[in-house]
């Protein structure tokens, strides 16, 4: 039985859609008046032409082969041309086209019949066997052409049905790694400011109380999150805010911490956790003696956002390889701005450390709960 779209035949398509049913057979009604008006044409120079005859030969034979191509369409769907075992059900459309052609030439004898009778005149068919004979090497042709139009048409809708599958499988599995990195970023982060209050417990009692707040904060905020993949600005500075401030509870007074945001782009939006595995690798590896300048600045640039997160630390080694938290940024960054996006790290101006991040310049919006 059918299951996709791609495998649903065409009859059933047109009959649950009446107006695309009325179109169809309208496409049908031109074909025969066409070629009833070649016909017609190619006799003007017969005194005994008669107009209505060519239109009564040619629509009743369009219409008829219209009405059997849906039938035909339902049949080929079973008795497929194409695909695995084809060879197998190739002899089934032989005497299928025998009785295509013997149900189209008797319709359509009897509607020409009905109309001659109409007009005051009669229809002869002629000698039945000659006139079978002569009407089915057509009706071959016709058949043939059908169902390799019902198999091309298949062919095309399961090429599609594809592309879209495709589509919905790299959608999936982008929101699968996507929402797999930013698991990896957060139980980083949080073990790492653990073990940064567990040192400090024993050094700096209500340091550590004031760390253990923050990090309760930063913690309500993360659990109260919509688990959106994109946040504010505004909501992503103030989540960083908080966090440098519980890195600088390390070693009071020896860090400073400087970020600033263009004006107006509170409102503009930001992959969440971005820049804290930036800031946090700055920490680690720049400022791993918990002294210097650490600068994180975001402004607007022709239409794009500039993220750049600067230290003064011991600098970037040539050959670095990027840790985890940088890893994941960069491949985050791939999954949501594929081609859209400019990464780069290397030292800083005036010693340290310094990563550069270009993104689109995109407002943010709340996103449907799931």
């Amino acid at each position: 039985m059918p299951t996709t779209p791609s495998e649903r035949p065409l009859r059933p398509f047109l009959l649950r859609r009446p107006r695309w049913l009325l179109a169809y057979f309208a496409g049908w009604t031109f074909i025969g008046l066409w070629l009833g008006t070649n016909v017609w044409i190619s006799q003007r120079d017969n005194p005994n032409a008669v107009a209505w005859h060519y239109y009564t030969w040619e629509l009743s034979s369009a219409l008829v082969i219209g009405a059997l191509a849906l039938a035909v369409a339902s049949f080929e769907s079973r008795w497929r041309i194409t695909g695995p075992g084809a060879w197998r059900r190739l002899p089934i459309h032989l005497p299928a086209a025998v009785v295509f052609s013997v149900v189209h030439v008797a319709i359509i004898v009897v509607i020409r019949k009905a109309v001659y009778a109409a007009m005051g005149s009669s229809y002869e068919f002629g000698e039945v066997w000659i006139g079978l004979v002569y009407e089915f090497q057509k009706d071959l042709m016709t058949y043939l052409s059908l169902v390799v139009a019902c198999a091309l048409i298949r062919t095309i809708r399961e090429r599609r049905q594809q592309q879209l599958d495709e589509l919905e499988l790299r959608r999936a599995l982008s929101e699968a790694r996507l929402a797999h990195l930013s698991a990896q970023i957060e139980p980083h982060f949080v073990f790492n400011t653990l073990n940064a209050i567990s040192n400090r417990i024993y050094e700096d009692v209500p340091a550590a109380d004031r760390m253990i707040v923050a990090l309760s904060d930063l913690l309500r905020a993360a659990m109260t999150a919509d688990g959106s993949e994109f946040v504010r600005i505004a909501d992503e500075v103030h989540w960083l805010r908080a966090y440098t401030a519980l890195m600088a509870e390390r070693q009071p007074g020896l860090l400073q911490v400087d970020i600033a945001v263009d004006e107006g782009l509170d409102a503009m939006r930001l992959p969440r956790l971005l820049l804290q595995p930036l800031v946090e690798n700055a920490f680690r590896h720049g400022l791993r003696n918990g002294r210097g300048r650490l600068a994180v600045t975001l402004r607007r640039d022709d239409g794009q956002l500039h993220c750049r997160v600067e230290d003064d630390g011991v600098g970037f080694a040539a050959d670095a390889q990027p840790g985890v938290g940088l890893a994941n940024v960069r491949e985050r960054l791939a999954l949501l701005y594929p081609d859209r996006h400019h990464w780069q790290i290397g030292p800083a101006a005036q010693g340290g450390t310094a990563v550069d991040i270009t993104l689109p310049l995109e407002p943010w919006t709340a996103e449907p709960a799931a």
